[in-house]
């Protein structure tokens, strides 16, 4: 297989992955399917910053402490730079923008990159993720997004901001890919359609504009595959990424070690017949290619 590196893995400090999702054992697990991982672990939040719980916690709805498990304050973050360092593994982070404040993204974003080489330890790459529109997390349930899009005045103003604060992020040059872009889709059984879908089409072919023009990597995200049952990244959007000429990643949004490379091989089969000849992966910031041979 010739991809050869899962560019999105989460480990048991994520805060909700499986118990079994130590460092040691998803390296494991990437070895054994003839894979490399390099982790895109949740960032911890900004000091003063918590989501907003907006839904009684349930099966399908978990406390949202539990939704980053790293923190600036705790020694937890210190804690797990050490076992990045002892185990070798390639390191990133996947940052939530936080509902477009940038200011206090670009803080954090400071402070890991300080705290990362106190502890000995490189970033190779930071993923842009929207997750929470203010300080209230759209993607627990259908029920949390359709909240989120009432209060940005329905689904089409939703896709507007969404899209817009990621453009936004791109801009800033504190990223080097963007993750999951079709996130918003996942509870839904496919693409909007009528006037939303219009506004949907248009605002992500305006963002991957954005990210081809600022050079940053678009993510072809095989955990899909678990909550809609195909990867984010439609073959639509696939082809528009090629014809732009962006840098593609590959990773498999892994929380357990049976998840780690998940649907690579039906993936490099779809991006061979979309005319992709090489995807990506980053070292220290820096875009390395892995051709598909």
């Amino acid at each position: 297989m010739s991809l050869r590196v899962d560019n999105h893995v989460h480990t048991q400090h994520s805060g909700h992955s499986a118990p079994g999702a130590d460092i040691r054992s998803m390296r494991q697990a990437a070895e054994a399917g003839g894979l490399t991982l390099s982790l895109r672990e949740h960032a911890p939040l900004p000091e003063g910053y918590a989501f907003r719980q907006t839904a009684g916690p349930s099966r399908e709805f978990p406390p949202v402490s539990k939704a980053v498990g790293l923190a600036l304050d705790d020694g937890s973050l210190e804690a797990f730079l050490e076992e990045v360092r002892t185990a070798g593994v390639s390191l990133g982070f996947e940052v939530d923008i936080l509902g477009g404040r940038l200011a206090e993204t670009e803080r954090l974003v400071a402070e890991l990159h300080r705290r990362t080489e106190a502890a000995g330890v490189t970033i190779d790459a930071l993923n842009c993720s929207h997750h929470a529109m203010h300080d209230s997390p759209w993607d627990f349930t259908p029920q949390t997004l359709h909240a989120a899009a009432e209060a940005c005045g329905g689904p089409a103003w939703f896709a507007r901001r969404y899209f817009g604060e990621m453009r936004k992020a791109v801009a800033t040059g504190l990223f080097q890919s963007v993750s999951h872009i079709e996130a918003p889709l996942k509870f839904e059984a496919g693409s909007p359609s009528g006037p939303v879908g219009e506004v949907w089409q248009e605002e992500m072919a305006r963002t991957l504009e954005t990210l081809a023009r600022h050079d940053v990597a678009l993510e072809y995200n095989t955990g899909g595959l678990a909550t809609w049952g195909r990867p984010y990244l439609s073959r639509e959007h696939l082809a528009l990424a090629v014809r732009l000429g962006l840098k593609l990643v590959v990773g498999s949004d892994a929380h357990d070690p049976d998840q780690v490379g998940r649907g690579f091989t039906e993936a490099e089969q779809v991006l061979r017949q979309a005319g992709v000849a090489e995807v990506w992966t980053f070292k220290a910031g820096r875009a390395v290619s892995i051709p598909i041979s």
